[in-house]
């Protein structure tokens, strides 16, 4: 039967051996997406290319709508138009949920200056915006998956305390209603994020990192990964450190 599956010269035990070693690997070095995840959380994709996140996010709403979701996508207008490009490559399903009201696609620039006013997120106008858009999507009967990434383009605006409060604002919405909830960061945006970065990490059930992680195809290769940027903390904090004893010594002999 391995014989027949994996190719001549590969034994029962080997094959056993690989699954082995495969499941190991997934656990000294795990490697997820957004298909690992349930579709009732409220995951983080992180991410570098546009194309990644958009080809991620049009598999994610292809799978959806194949499902009977409704989808709901809150993206930049740019995102908006590549996400929709990829979809409609496969046929016709995109035109045909749009005109259900089972694909929903949202401006996340417009959007957000409908319920943030003078830098906050009003939780009133929040609900009456994204809120009762979900209630509708809820009333189909169907399950929902949304996609988001106006946390993304706040954080963007180095606005951290706003994009932290929405992203709160989110789970409150999932505690009324079961949803998949989907949030896209661009690194670029979390350069000046320094702490808050484990508050919006821990304001999601899971996290996915970069495809700097995620496309590597071995352990050993995510583990080096690990071991490197392990390492470039280090020396960040050190370098940190130093600097702030040599301007603590600087001000006492000024004194």
């Amino acid at each position: 039967m391995f014989e027949t599956c994996y190719g001549a010269g590969i034994t029962e035990a080997t094959s056993t051996a690989t699954g082995l070693g495969e499941l190991v690997s997934k656990r000294i070095a795990p490697i997820s997406d957004w298909t690992d995840m349930g579709r009732t959380e409220h995951f983080v994709q992180f991410y570098h290319s546009n194309e990644f996140i958009v080809n991620s996010v049009a598999e994610y709403v292809i799978h959806g709508l194949k499902t009977g979701e409704t989808c709901i996508v809150a993206a930049t207008g740019e995102h908006l138009d590549a996400i929709a490009s990829r979809i409609s490559a496969f046929g016709n399903e995109l035109e045909r949920a749009s005109i259900d009201g089972r694909y929903i696609a949202l401006d996340a620039v417009a959007t957000l200056s409908k319920f943030i006013v003078d830098g906050e997120p009003v939780v009133g106008l929040f609900r009456d915006v994204v809120g009762s858009i979900v209630k509708t999507a809820s009333a189909r009967g169907s399950s929902i998956g949304v996609y988001g990434e106006m946390v993304g383009v706040l954080c963007q605006e180095g606005n951290y305390e706003a994009a932290m409060k929405l992203e709160d604002l989110w789970n409150d919405l999932r505690s009324e209603y079961p949803l998949s909830l989907f949030c896209g960061y661009p690194m670029s945006s979390l350069h000046h994020a320094g702490d808050r970065m484990s508050h919006i990490c821990s304001s999601h059930t899971r996290v996915i990192p970069d495809e700097t992680y995620t496309s590597l195809t071995s352990a050993d290769e995510r583990l080096r990964m690990i071991a490197a940027l392990q390492q470039k903390r280090g020396q960040l904090e050190a370098e940190i450190a130093e600097l702030e004893q040599s301007i603590a010594s600087r001000q006492f002999l000024a004194a």
